[in-house]
């Protein structure tokens, strides 16, 4: 028996727990898992009498965690998709027939779904099994990906790296947010203003304060009244008028043709580092991979195509 089970009589426990932490709601978490109101309830409670805890607190009309109720969750939350995973790398380890890639979630919905009915009209036959990644350093290798995309030199070991798009980083929101708090001037005004943040566990990208003093702004204190735990949260909060978020320029492109998202200012910040599609170069690559691979390029802003008979396939 595993000694977690001492703790945790039941993995249900986890579950319902996970649910409810997720949703803020025993009533949300219960409409999920298919069970009653009542049971989630009693679940959280009989997880919180095996562990010794206090996991949720009421607030007025609103289901809070508390901070150990906030660190369990992050922790399960990792647990559960790391065994998702492993369980999925492991059922289709050996299918050659679909195309396996990873990127993060602001690259999947912001740049790849609107672009992705092209890739399936010029080939209709590659089924594409897409996943969002939070990590910077995933193992294309023991995850079984066949393409991703990551930010930096373009030198990784094991690694085809082909360059995408150099990193450029703008302030973005929404034109109803403009008119109503005035006009932006210069870096230095942004201070006046809401700023959303992100803070991304395992991922290291340009904050704020970074920003700011790249445009010679020094900063010693922001107010952080939004902090969301990803990029895309920040950008989809900027689209609904409520603060201003640091976008890629890649990445925020649509939103601001279809006019969701204006530039407050003229100012840019270049990193001098390009994100890269990468592909692993311990086994040979499908076909299907490398054609994805040259269609991303294709579509890349600045990026050349290398034709596909480069590299060995399956």
């Amino acid at each position: 028996m595993h000694r977690l089970r001492s703790l945790v009589p039941s993995a249900n426990y986890l579950f319902v727990f996970e649910a409810a932490a997720r949703r803020r709601s025993f009533t949300a978490a219960a409409e999920e898992l298919n069970v009653s109101q009542p049971a989630v309830s009693k679940t959280i409670k009989l997880l919180e009498e095996a562990t010794g805890l206090k996991l949720f607190r009421r607030e007025h009309t609103r289901l809070e965690l508390t901070a150990e109720g906030q660190r369990l969750y992050r922790e399960t939350q990792q647990a559960f998709d790391h065994l998702h995973m492993v369980l999925t790398s492991l059922r289709t380890k050996h299918s050659n027939d679909t195309v396996r890639v990873s990127f993060s979630a602001s690259f999947v919905q912001l740049w790849l779904l609107p672009r992705l009915k092209d890739f399936k009209i010029q080939h209709p036959d590659i089924a594409l099994r897409i996943e969002e990644s939070s990590r910077d350093d995933q193992d294309l290798d023991e995850e079984n990906i066949d393409i991703s995309a990551r930010l930096g030199a373009g030198k990784w070991p094991g690694m085809h790296a082909w360059h995408f798009v150099t990193e450029e980083v703008v302030p973005v929101c929404s034109a109803d947010y403009l008119q109503e708090h005035g006009p932006i001037h210069e870096p230095a005004d942004l201070l006046d203003h809401k700023l959303l943040h992100f803070e991304e566990r395992h991922r290291v990208r340009l904050g704020w304060h970074e920003w700011l003093n790249h445009h010679s702004v020094p900063v010693t204190r922001l107010n952080q009244d939004f902090v969301f735990t990803d990029a895309l949260s920040s950008i989809e909060a900027a689209v609904l008028g409520q603060g201003i978020a640091l976008g890629w320029k890649h990445l925020v492109h649509d939103h601001v043709r279809a006019g969701r998202l204006v530039y407050p200012l003229d100012a840019v910040h270049r990193s001098g580092q390009t994100i890269y599609i990468i592909m692993p170069a311990q086994r040979p690559a499908k076909h299907g991979a490398m054609l994805f691979r040259d269609w991303l390029l294709e579509q890349g802003a600045d990026a050349p195509v290398f034709p596909a008979a480069e590299m060995t396939s399956t």
